[in-house]
């Protein structure tokens, strides 16, 4: 077999996907003495599942085994350490449907009156408007906390007109740094001093 059949059927093996006949010729192709230097790590292994294989379990084993199994030591758990756990275990049903029965008679989980059952139109009408006159009046509280930031727009756009100024200040600079240079002359013949 070539290289290259081995590496496919070593593939195959390592997924499961080989069938017994080339499972064999893996095997004796790792037992023979032609294995290239590349395919090495396998021959070890081959060998050992060759050398297994051959292997056979003495005629004592499972007579000993089986005697071993059946007169093997019983170990039972300490009757006081049973008892308390079983206690325990009851005693914390007990506390847990108790407390379920308390919580249902009290009616926890049931409303006191049912929602959307008004029948009277006149009394339907009041619960809405006192409803909405606490949703109106939270509502209301809520844009008296947002008058606070018209303040804060209003000193915004003061910043933003300082800002402004400041950029007219660093153009007017800009025209200022023309001092510190040598005046020109635009009339070669006359100076600032001599006015005509």
């Amino acid at each position: 077999m070539t290289t290259k059949e081995i590496d496919a059927l070593l593939e195959k093996y390592y997924d499961g996907k080989t069938t017994l006949r080339e499972e064999h010729l893996l095997k004796e192709f790792f037992q023979g003495d032609n294995v290239p230097a590349e395919l090495m790590e396998h021959k070890a292994m081959f060998g050992f599942f060759s050398m297994e294989s051959k292997s056979t379990v003495s005629p004592e084993f499972e007579p000993a085994l089986k005697q071993h199994l059946e007169g093997g030591r019983v170990i039972s758990l300490n009757t006081r350490s049973r008892k308390m756990l079983w206690s325990l275990s009851l005693a914390a049903s007990i506390v847990l449907i108790a407390g379920l029965v308390t919580v249902f008679k009290l009616g926890v989980f049931a409303p006191t009156q049912p929602f959307g059952t008004i029948s009277d139109p006149q009394l339907a009408y009041a619960e809405a408007r006192s409803a909405l006159y606490l949703v109106s009046s939270r509502f209301n509280s809520g844009i008296n906390q947002m008058k606070g930031l018209e303040s804060f727009s209003t000193g915004y756009s003061q910043a933003q007109q300082l800002q402004n100024f400041q950029a007219g200040l660093d153009e007017i600079n800009k025209i200022t740094q023309l001092d510190k240079y040598q005046p020109i002359n635009l009339n070669p013949g006359r100076t600032l001093n001599n006015r005509p």
